[in-house]
């Protein structure tokens, strides 16, 4: 328990080597009381403005103390037969002495010293010399009303309104007619803020409080971002290890620890924002993909068009709902299939996988066989998805010369038969 100032030597009758030091709360003692001593051999009495202690039944202190103490919250330890009290104070003022005591005692029977328990006595300075003083310290001005200066300064210190000096430092030099207005803009985010204002002691406060979180927000943030990091990168394995419901499981927790980041988006900086926005895209396109191997349309339709709300052009997004769309093949959904099938020719003309699965759906005046989504996923298609271009036939060039082809087949076949049924009338 070694305290923050210096000791300071105090002459105290039979300890010659006597210290004590104080701070605004504490004053902590500390003598000798022999190497032999253990803690059952000592008898500490703490009381709020009195000490006692006993060695082997010798009196060691005995007296009033400088000031009042709360002795439920003192304590006392034995260190190499050196004992150490720490005395909390009842009030936070400094003591001018430590105790009042000018000569020691024993109780009767008792010899004054026993042997390797005892403290050191004092040696006399001569036969007539008089018993040693208490040294003093000079006393502190008083001022009005009988109290020290330094315990006025405590008070003063207690009554002291820090929010409101902050808020004098704070306005200083400002006025209430002139406010300015900064807006800041990016990342999907937008914030005003105004300067030049007068602030309360209240948005003072409030300012400092969220000084003093900034830095575990921020540690919470990064946090949030590694977990969800660390779940795409689970589900991606697990994705092609063969267990799409283990992989959405995964995506779908990625994407609900980022929920907090979008609540703190005015606070985090834009390369934040930014890396925040970027993995919850891939996590909704990952989730995407994954519902669809269970055959799940409405799941993949729901993250899919997450995705595209943030990223109207995001090919993978508008690929899956439109495969989602085509194999649930309900009202309406072979024209939304082929209207994201469109928006995504538009971004990646070349795009074969998108042309064939829009060949593939009905034209919208007359039925026709769709193509449904497997649970194999189409590898080429997610090649060119990935690399933005066609690694197969041109887009509609072949569907084109197939129908040509086959239509000029069709006209060939009623015109053989439409000679052979003159050719039976004639006869």
């Amino acid at each position: 328990m070694p305290p923050e100032k210096a000791r300071q030597p105090f002459d105290v009758p039979g300890l010659d080597d006597f210290e004590w030091a104080q701070e605004t709360d504490t004053a902590s003692f500390f003598f000798s009381v022999g190497a032999g001593v253990r803690g059952r051999d000592l008898l500490v009495r703490m009381l709020p403005t009195t000490l006692c202690v006993r060695c082997h039944g010798r009196i060691l202190l005995d007296g009033p103390l400088g000031g009042t103490i709360a002795p439920e919250e003192s304590e006392w330890e034995l260190v190499d037969g050196s004992l150490h009290l720490t005395l909390r104070k009842a009030q936070q003022c400094e003591w001018r002495i430590p105790i009042r005591q000018t000569t020691a005692t024993t109780t009767p029977g008792t010899a004054p010293a026993a042997t390797g328990a005892s403290a050191p006595s004092r040696p006399a300075s001569s036969a007539t010399a008089p018993p040693p003083q208490p040294r003093r310290l000079p006393a502190l001005d008083r001022s009005a009303g009988g109290s020290s200066v330094l315990r006025d300064a405590y008070r003063a210190w207690d009554r002291f309104d820090e929010a409101g000096a902050l808020a004098a430092v704070e306005n200083e030099g400002k006025s209430e007619d002139s406010i300015g207005v900064t807006l800041r803009a990016g990342g999907g985010t937008a914030a005003l803020q105004c300067t030049d204002y007068v602030k309360d002691t209240e948005e003072v406060e409030l300012d400092e409080e969220l000084g003093r979180k900034r830095s575990s927000l921020q540690a919470t943030l990064n946090a949030r971002l590694a977990q969800a990091a660390e779940l795409k990168a689970q589900g991606n394995r697990l994705l092609s290890d063969g267990q799409p419901r283990a992989a959405l499981e995964r995506y779908l927790e990625g994407e609900g620890a980022l929920c907090a980041l979008e609540h703190a988006r005015v606070l985090c900086s834009a390369h934040m924002v930014g890396t925040t926005d970027a993995l919850l895209t891939d996590l909704r396109a990952n989730a995407a993909q994954a519902a669809l191997k269970l055959g799940d349309w409405d799941a993949a339709i729901e993250t899919a068009t997450a995705v595209l709300e943030a990223v109207p052009t995001h090919a993978k997004a508008l690929y899956r709902r439109a495969s989602a769309h085509a194999s649930r093949d309900g009202d309406g959904d072979a024209s939304r299939a082929r209207a994201d099938l469109r928006a995504l020719l538009k971004v990646q003309p070349s795009n074969g996988a998108a042309s064939r699965l829009l060949d593939s759906l009905p034209a919208d005046s007359r039925g026709g066989i769709m193509v449904l989504w497997s649970n194999e996923l189409d590898e080429t298609a997610e090649a060119e998805l990935s690399k933005g271009q066609s690694v197969g036939r041109p887009r509609r060039e072949a569907p084109f010369q197939t129908k040509t082809a086959a239509l000029s087949t069709a006209t060939s076949a009623a015109a053989t038969v439409s000679k052979r049924l003159l050719g039976i009338r004639g006869r």
